[in-house]
């Protein structure tokens, strides 16, 4: 019997609640897994070739599994350039609008793309990623074991999580929570990443794996897009702030985290199986120099996938410290990387 029947079997036979179990040690044959990831024209369009061409080169056993990349909103065309390439990586195009509700929000496409993909395109797991995310080695981890049925990383700051009672967000997450009909309590404390807050539960959506035929992904969707449609929302009067695909304007700044934050609640009202992936996985580049030296010396040469929001801009690529002698990138990747960004003007 295969590894992956004999998960299978073992996953409709058990339900209990484990978190960070260790991935096993190799695979014997291809994973049923699918990437899932949104493009739309300019940087976008470059970050998520970027990112399918990562993993066609360093995942490993993964290199060739299915790759789904989808432009959910209107409005945001390919170029042809970037669709026979993706044909050339062979990934799958979906330029359906799914995202009519919340447009002004980026992050609410990476929503509705997973739970489109999860009802139409059946795998045993499935990864959610942001376009501005890349893999460097075979990420062992994204194969679930028996025990687990979500792997992620917690958020990198506190934000908009909550503390407790006494934080000025208690009130939204207690609104979304009634809102998704879901138990404030039952939600588990964890810390953030960087600057190491207790929080409730919240997770970076950046890698999010999950496994599939659990309906995660389409309860994620619903619980995100009814707090849209009730007004719920966690920030009012923010200004302007950079993110991964550009300058984040008003509208959608009122709105950051608020995706993850009913990711947190779909995952914690359908399972308990939750396993913290490495720090190696989704490591905020951004915020390399706030990370902890020891944290540094320990994971950065060896980092998996890395999350570098907008460090490949020209005006930001010279102190990129992915680039750094003591980081992670072969002589080859390092070439690869510079010569790609090189030959792309859509990265400003």
């Amino acid at each position: 019997m295969s590894l992956f029947r004999q998960l299978r079997s073992l996953l409709r036979s058990r339900r209990t609640a484990s978190i960070n179990i260790p991935p096993p040690s190799g695979v014997a044959e291809k994973p049923d897994v699918g990437f899932v990831a949104c493009i739309e024209g300019g940087v976008l369009e470059a970050q998520a070739l970027l990112l399918f061409e990562s993993i066609r080169r360093y995942a490993g056993c993964f290199s060739d599994c299915a790759l789904y990349a989808l432009s959910p909103r209107a409005g945001h065309a390919i170029s042809v350039d970037a669709k026979r390439r993706l044909d050339e990586l062979g990934a799958v195009y979906i330029d359906t609008i799914l995202n009519t509700e919340c447009p002004e929000y980026g992050s609410a496409n990476r929503v509705a793309a997973a739970a489109h993909i999860e009802d139409t395109r059946p795998h045993e797991i499935l990864v959610i990623l942001d376009s501005d995310t890349l893999f460097l080695r075979e990420p062992s981890e994204l194969i679930l074991t028996p025990e687990v049925d979500v792997a992620v990383r917690p958020i990198d700051l506190k934000g908009m999580s909550t503390s407790g009672p006494a934080d000025p967000s208690d009130l939204y997450w207690r609104d979304l929570c009634r809102c998704c009909g879901v138990d404030y309590d039952e939600v588990p404390w964890t810390k953030s990443s960087v600057d190491r807050r207790r929080i409730k539960a919240n997770y970076n959506g950046g890698l999010v794996v999950v496994r599939g035929g659990l309906g995660i992904l389409r309860r994620w969707a619903h619980f995100f897009f009814e707090s849209i449609r009730r007004g719920i929302r966690p920030s009012s009067g923010r200004e302007t702030f950079r993110a991964g695909a550009g300058w984040v304007q008003p509208a959608a700044a009122n709105l950051w985290g608020s995706n993850q934050a009913a990711l947190s609640l779909a995952v914690w009202s359908t399972t308990r199986r939750v396993h913290e992936l490495s720090p190696t996985y989704n490591y905020p580049l951004h915020l390399h120099s706030r990370i902890r030296a020891a944290q540094v010396r320990a994971n950065f040469p060896r980092l998996v996938h890395v999350h570098y929001h907008w460090l490949f801009a020209p005006d930001s690529l010279p102190a990129n410290p992915l680039f750094l002698p003591s980081g992670p990138l072969s002589v080859a990747q390092r070439d690869w990387l510079r010569g790609s960004v090189a030959r792309t003007a859509s990265w400003s």
